[in-house]
């Protein structure tokens, strides 16, 4: 079963072609101030290097710390104040 797999950090995106527990390609590339452009940019990277290998994947996941990383950020900031 081929899956690719794609992390967004805050400075690399990673992205992975696996065959069950092997990995038949990798690419490392710079995550991007918009993550959609960081996440084409890697996926067609691995792409390009996994040739005919990409043939019959079944799924895409994509993981980014981008969403945590703000939940955390707001719950560290003081709370807006509302006028009346």
């Amino acid at each position: 079963m081929k899956r690719i797999g794609i992390d967004v950090g805050g400075t690399n995106t990673d992205a992975a072609l696996l065959d069950g527990d092997r990995v038949l390609a990798s690419v490392k590339t710079f995550t991007t101030a918009d993550v959609t452009s960081g996440v084409r940019t890697a996926l067609n990277d691995l792409l390009a290097q996994a040739g005919d290998a990409a043939q019959d994947t079944i799924a895409v996941m994509i993981g980014t710390t981008h969403f945590t990383n703000a939940v955390v950020e707001r719950r560290n900031q003081a709370a807006p104040q509302r006028s009346a």
